[in-house]
């Protein structure tokens, strides 16, 4: 019951600061979050394990036909992460959320905001370790945290720290900033 009151205070703050005043004055209400997470790979794991993770409520999570998660995870024959959108994996009958990934340059440090332009939601990304990968997740749903919101979209970034075969287990590094439309990755709240 707790991340449920959670969700819905932070659809209430949502619904507040964009339904009122100038939309280009808006601000940020919640402070960037850092999580590790340890994933298992797709195939080759026991399909009780979480092999997913919902973003905005920062847990990783068993991947099924519901739909629960962003962004599913799998090992290549090369030993690399290979990150899979949620229409890759399965397909809704309300439809899937749009979550798009682009892999970006540089160390996790130095990514410091989401960038704009295309976030395919249609194709997997692969990524070594050391690699960045970006998710821009689309929570404008019926009763979710962006539905008032001027823009759909929450940011996360994602450092594949390690890829494990033998144990079928990728660990994790991500920054979320839950804000509906921001894209900073600094720590606080952001500006941006």
């Amino acid at each position: 019951m707790k991340p449920l009151k959670s969700v819905l205070g932070i659809i209430a703050s949502a619904f507040v600061s964009t339904s009122c005043g100038d939309p280009e004055s808006l601000r940020a209400t919640l402070p960037t979050t850092q999580d590790t997470y340890i994933v298992f790979a797709l195939t080759g794991s026991p399909a009780a394990y979480p092999s997913g993770i919902n973003t905005f409520v920062r847990q990783a999570v068993r991947v099924d036909g519901g739909a629960n998660f962003d962004i599913a995870f799998d090992i290549d024959a090369a030993g690399n992460a290979v990150v899979l959108p949620v229409r890759l994996v399965v397909s809704s009958l309300s439809g899937s959320r749009r979550v798009g990934l682009r892999k970006v340059t540089g160390d996790f440090a130095s990514v410091t905001s989401a960038p704009t332009g295309t976030y395919p939601d249609t194709l997997a990304v692969v990524a070594a370790a050391g690699e960045v990968v970006v998710v821009e997740a689309a929570r404008n749903g019926s009763g979710d945290v962006c539905q008032f919101s001027i823009s759909p979209f929450i940011y996360s970034k994602f450092l594949v720290e390690s890829v494990t075969p033998a144990t079928r287990t990728i660990v994790l590094q991500s920054v979320l900033n839950p804000n509906c439309g921001f894209r900073s990755f600094e720590s606080g709240i952001p500006a941006r």
